[in-house]
């Protein structure tokens, strides 16, 4: 059953829900239509850009139109939940988390937004009983900052990252479609709750990035095809998560220190500048996204030697789950070849010979060939 409803009653209670479940945006699209770039989301597939993610390519469809899947849904309710204010020049990350994208240095957002967003939901069917919303967080075939942008939550700059002028780039988005039937969605689309108002929005097919190319300029693989199409298969999160420590051989230098994602094109934006010098005046981003305890205990000798039992107890519930100890042992020699840690030039060698994992040992063979010459 569809629910009709005016944005005002709807806004008025997400800015009672929303800070007290620690989300910043949330606003509202209808599902009368595809995705506004659904065509250019195809046109990326079929050039290959997507670095052979077949689970892009199979929910093509469903992505750029989440009628398909969810055929009663009226509207897509969009949150984005921050875990940074912009990127200090001077990272706090101790250690081998320095080379950790700051997403994934706390604990895995999948479940804390998921759960805020819930709670939120919840809090709107005391007033809507016959409301109908499934919320995902990256596990549902949605183009997430495609429909953001539509619901007015920001602008998709040249990095292809979701910009909110006070907010930066550094939130995580759920979306949830619902059976909610707007009767007055406002044009040009504006959020429905922000913690850190813009004031006047500029006209939607304005580009807030201008002629500024520092992201494309910086990205240390060059993985920018043109402004906001994005080569996924040179980027150096692909190489570290996606793929799990398989960089392209003779690109495996460019990976630098990093050893689980890249943030660099968001480091260089200057909308971050700006949400860092905002950031005093709003509430901290949640806890949760600090760095972990337990991740200060361990270093990079100790990412080298992950056996299956230690990652599920460290780095379980965390994002670094995702690259699986194979994985980020290969990041993590790729990353000791590349800084010169020629104290693990043993740990390299003996992986090179006894890791259960063929392609680890490959990737050893080579850390430890390098390290060598450093020697």
């Amino acid at each position: 059953m569809d629910i009709a409803i005016r944005t005002a009653d709807l806004a008025a209670r997400l800015a009672e829900l929303c800070p007290r479940h620690r989300i910043d945006l949330a606003g509202a699209a209808p599902l009368d239509a595809e995705a506004p770039h659904a065509a250019a989301w195809r046109a990326w597939l079929d050039a290959g850009r997507h670095a052979g993610l077949e689970y892009l390519a199979a929910t093509r469809h469903e992505r750029s139109d989440p009628r398909r899947r969810n055929p009663w849904a009226r509207s897509l309710v969009v949150f984005a939940q921050r875990y940074t204010d912009g990127w200090p020049a001077a990272d706090p990350a101790p250690g081998w988390l320095a080379g950790v994208a700051r997403y994934a240095r706390g604990r895995d957002y999948h479940d804390v937004l998921l759960a805020d967003v819930r709670d939120v939901l919840a809090g709107l069917r005391a007033d809507w009983p016959e409301l109908v919303a499934h919320p995902a967080v990256d596990t549902g075939p949605y183009l997430e900052r495609d429909w953001a942008a539509a619901a007015g939550l920001g602008f998709v700059g040249k990095n292809t990252c979701l910009i909110h002028e006070t907010l930066g780039s550094g939130f995580f988005l759920a979306v949830a479609p619902t059976n909610l039937l707007f009767v007055d969605l406002p044009s040009p689309p504006r959020p429905l709750y922000e913690v850190s108002p813009r004031g006047r929005l500029p006209r939607v097919d304005s580009d807030r990035c201008g002629t500024c190319t520092r992201c494309l300029d910086a990205c240390p693989t060059a993985a920018f095809a043109a402004p906001r199409v994005l080569d996924a298969g040179r980027c150096l999160s692909t190489w570290t998560i996606e793929w799990r420590g398989r960089a392209p051989a003779a690109d495996r230098e460019r990976q630098r220190d990093h050893l689980f994602g890249c943030d660099v094109c968001q480091q260089v934006c200057p909308w971050n500048d700006k949400a860092l010098r905002l950031s005093p005046s709003r509430p901290a981003p949640p806890a949760d996204y600090a760095p972990l305890a337990a991740h200060g205990e361990l270093d990079l000798g100790d990412l080298l030697a992950l056996d299956e039992a230690t990652f599920r107890a460290r780095l379980r519930r965390t994002p670094l789950w995702r690259a699986h100890p194979a994985g980020l042992r290969r990041n993590a020699l790729v990353v000791a070849a590349n800084t010169g840690r020629v104290d693990l030039l043993d740990v390299a060698r003996r992986l090179a010979e006894t890791d259960p994992d063929p392609e680890t040992r490959a990737v050893a063979a080579w850390a430890a060939a390098r390290l060598e010459d450093r020697s």
